[in-house]
């Protein structure tokens, strides 16, 4: 289940990176390793978005956002010589800002922090495709609903199960991934995304009216009783 309730997509990729577009992501930073510019360019083209959607949803200001964002994919090309692939690729990168979110969010630790699960960038930011014009309407303003409901439901999360929530939810990184990002014990991690879980439904249900979104909401609790039933 996707919270975020949006997609960052590319469009066609440019000449100069259509040959990389079928490569993995481990390949592409060992090729940075090498001075290989056209691959940081597919690298930064793959993450910008989704670094963007994650850090806007802690930090609330897109400008701030953006700077983070940057930092991130800076810290990436100058530090790529020290990628090893003892971990996904995608575990480091968000690895990297969750760190800088987090330096941040003590500096402004006396600041309310909200969040924004379906933030929407400048148009510059993000290519995007064009808009269906046979898109029905009346779905749309139900995501829209849902989305505004789902991020006043998550604001509410206390912050420290608040990122290990979303990055499982809207970045779908493993519990082994979150682990890693946050430094968290496994048992930790699984108790803080049940914890942010449980938290989220209390939280949302009596908000929602509209049986589409009450169906969106059956499929998180589905998800999580699966997930539940794994472990044992």
């Amino acid at each position: 289940m996707n919270l975020s309730l949006d997609e960052h997509r590319y469009g066609s990729p440019s000449p100069a990176r259509a040959d990389l577009q079928d490569v993995r992501d481990e390949e592409l930073i060992v090729l940075v390793q090498n001075g290989q510019k056209r691959a940081f360019d597919e690298i930064v083209a793959r993450y910008k978005g989704r670094l963007f959607s994650f850090i806007l949803r802690m930090v609330k200001d897109p400008s701030l956002a953006e700077e983070l964002t940057q930092e991130t994919l800076i810290r990436v090309y100058i530090h790529a010589t020290k990628y090893r692939e003892i971990a996904k690729f995608s575990t480091w990168v968000f690895t990297i800002a969750t760190n800088l979110v987090r330096n941040k969010m003590r500096q402004r630790s006396r600041r309310p922090h909200l969040i924004s699960l379906n933030p929407a960038p400048e148009d510059d930011e993000i290519p995007v495709d064009p808009a269906d014009q046979e898109a029905d309407p009346t779905r749309e303003v139900q995501r829209e609903e849902l989305a505004a409901l789902i991020n006043a439901a998550t604001a509410k999360i206390p912050e420290k199960y608040r990122i290990p929530f979303l990055l499982r939810e809207v970045d779908q990184l493993s519990y082994e991934e979150i682990q890693q990002v946050t430094g968290l014990k496994l048992g930790t991690v699984r108790s803080r995304i049940n914890r942010a879980r449980s938290r989220f439904r209390q939280l949302i249900k009596p908000m929602l009216r509209n049986e589409d979104l009450l169906e969106e909401l059956e499929k998180i609790e589905a998800r999580a009783a699966a997930e539940k039933d794994n472990e044992h």
